[in-house]
């Protein structure tokens, strides 16, 4: 008999496991498709495990200084005009403008502003996609559709949390290219066809800091100051940053990312657009990001630890009740602890995994063992049925 333990025990968990993930897939169906439980469906996909590798500063953080962004806050067009025909005297590689401007105001200032977009060398310009319709700017400008890029973050609506990136999207027979990727390839950081084939899908962004990690201007101060040298070969972005700058009770153009120091229980978005897709044009700079493990491959790997906490779980219970039900406490907390850890690991190393699949169904594995003995009780009743826990 005890040869056999280990056969028996081995189907006995493989079962255990099987019947773990039918009870967490059902569960996932009920919160999903259940009205009443939408705000625990929207928790669950704004929450991520490994937002801690962010939120708690594990990452090392990195300055790049050919990376400027200038915060027009509430200037008018004149404004923006005159530090546009500022900027294209210092000659830098790209300009990216984090602006539509939707529609005609006053002439002058109109008129201005179109002849300074005219004359800017190298620029890349915003537009918006909203239910399958393209928003830019208003004709009077004449912006070409080949110089903008969608600025658009979290296009599958799936989480309000910023924390990947689509490069290009491809609709029917129509391509469009991501702001921060069409500004990298204008840039020279990387070439059209590089971004067509690696950045089709959603990829992590590997965030460097946020604000702090670029130089930003205001536009008050580049129409002011005599020398602006630091512009010349850089990548400058214009954009709202807050009113003063960095304000941090200005929610405008504000958006969730894994930087936020509450990554659970978000209530105040936290990092403005242009630095979004200023990392995201750093990332494509340096080709530093993240490599993220495919869904299959990380549920599988959720299964699997799933199924070894389980062979765990059996062998204890099979020695005693009474330390199975203190220890399975423990290792519920030991276990994703454990995962949490080494997934931030594997973080530093550039491998993105989604933790949280693990977590839940080893804690759900765990306590699906009782359970499973009293359904092997009751089948024992009709039918002989061999088990490592009850034989």
């Amino acid at each position: 008999m005890k040869k056999r333990h280990p056969k028996i025990l081995f189907s006995d968990a493989l079962l255990c496991t099987l019947f773990t993930c039918i009870v967490s897939g059902l569960l996932y169906v009920l919160v999903l498709n259940i009205s009443i439980l939408d705000p625990f469906s929207r928790a669950f996909e704004d929450f991520e495990f490994t937002d801690l590798y962010f939120s708690k500063n594990f990452y090392s953080k990195q300055a790049d200084p050919e990376i400027i962004v200038v915060n027009v806050g509430q200037a008018d067009r004149f404004a923006i005009a005159q530090a546009l025909q500022k900027i294209n005297k210092f000659k830098p590689k790209a300009v990216g403008i984090d602006l539509i401007f939707k529609e005609r105001k006053a002439d002058f200032p109109d008129e201005q502003l179109r002849l300074a977009l005219s004359e800017t060398e190298n620029r890349i310009h915003a537009v918006y996609l909203e239910n399958g319709s393209l928003k830019e700017s208003h004709p009077f400008f004449e912006l070409d559709q080949e110089q903008g890029g969608f600025i658009n973050f979290n296009l599958d609506g799936n989480s309000r949390v910023v924390r990947e990136f689509t490069g290009v999207l491809k609709e029917d027979s129509v391509t469009r290219y991501a702001f921060a990727g069409k500004l990298a390839v204008k840039a020279g950081y990387l070439n059209e066809t590089a971004l067509k084939q690696h950045y089709d899908t959603e990829i992590p962004i590997r965030y460097s800091g946020g604000a702090a990690s670029f130089l930003t201007l205001t536009l008050e101060e580049i129409n002011e100051r005599e020398d602006l040298q630091v512009l010349t070969n850089a990548v400058v972005l214009l954009g709202y940053a807050g009113t003063p700058t960095g304000n941090p009770y200005d929610i405008e153009d504000r958006h969730f990312t894994p930087l936020n120091p509450n990554f659970t229980g978000r209530s105040i978005p936290d990092t403005y657009g242009v630095y979004i897709h200023a990392t995201i044009l750093q990332n494509l700079k340096t080709g530093v990001g993240f490599y993220k493990v495919p869904k299959p491959l990380s549920l599988s790997i959720a299964v699997l630890f799933c199924f070894l906490a389980i062979l765990a779980g059996m062998r204890i219970h099979k020695k005693s009740d009474v330390v199975f039900d203190l220890s399975i406490k423990i290792l519920q907390l030991l276990i994703p602890v454990l995962l949490l850890y080494g997934a931030l690991i594997l973080m530093d190393w550039g491998i993105y995994i989604a933790v949280l699949p693990a977590v839940v169904l080893v804690i759900l594995g765990l306590e699906c063992i009782d359970f499973y003995v009293y359904f092997q009780r009751v089948i024992r009743k009709g039918y002989p049925w061999k088990s490592y826990l009850l034989d």
